[in-house]
């Protein structure tokens, strides 16, 4: 904290007889120290080597059964083999997929887990052919079983995502600049919220 320093002129008048009346002082302030601020810690969390390969991504066109399969496959993969920097292969920075996709495998990193995965059983897909424009949204029909969340030094159960139950979706898809689709919202049927709300946890 920065002291305060008031300068103060104290005049000393003589009250005894014979006595001269002082003259009047100013405190000189001490010289200012200036300190520089700490630099800010940083905590970095290593990312462990992946067990296995990541899958071939086939989100370009408009075969959407084969692209939502395939974005949804190296989602799952990611959780298994947790690195926040692969996020944005399949989801758009930003969007509420990869919101959620980086809360999920931060958690992981920071307990030291993965998720041993089970693909969702994608059922349904309707959506438009050909596609206009950078954006679409597809009718689904999907679901997922329940997922353990492992220790990776144990090997024990420590959480578990809990199973999605069939239902009816609508995925919003963005074609990058790579012309290549990336999830960027899962939401219910019938919810009309805006693509940054929650997602729905599919993958």
């Amino acid at each position: 904290m920065r002291a305060q320093l008031a300068l103060v002129g104290v005049a000393l008048t003589a009250t005894l007889s014979g006595c001269a009346a002082a003259t009047p002082t100013t405190a000189t302030p001490p010289p200012t120290a200036t300190a520089s601020p700490s630099p800010a810690r940083v905590i970095t969390i290593a990312v462990p080597k992946a067990t296995s390969a990541a899958p071939a991504l086939t989100n370009t066109g408009t075969s959407w059964l084969p692209i939502l399969t395939s974005l949804s496959a190296y989602g799952q993969w990611l959780l298994a083999n947790p690195n926040p920097a692969l996020v944005g292969t399949v989801a758009t920075p930003g969007c509420a997929v990869a919101n959620l996709l980086s809360e999920q495998i931060n958690g992981l990193l920071d307990s030291h887990a993965y998720v041993k995965t089970s693909p969702a059983a994608i059922t349904s897909v309707l959506g438009p052919s050909p596609a206009t424009g950078t954006q679409v949204v597809l009718d689904v029909v999907a679901a997922r079983p329940a997922e353990p969340v492992i220790s990776r030094s144990g090997a024990r159960t420590i959480s578990t995502f809990d199973a999605f139950p069939q239902s009816s979706l609508q995925v919003t898809l963005d074609l990058g600049a790579d012309r290549r689709w990336r999830f960027c919202a899962v939401e219910s049927a019938a919810d009309d919220g805006a693509t940054d709300d929650p997602s729905v946890p599919l993958i």
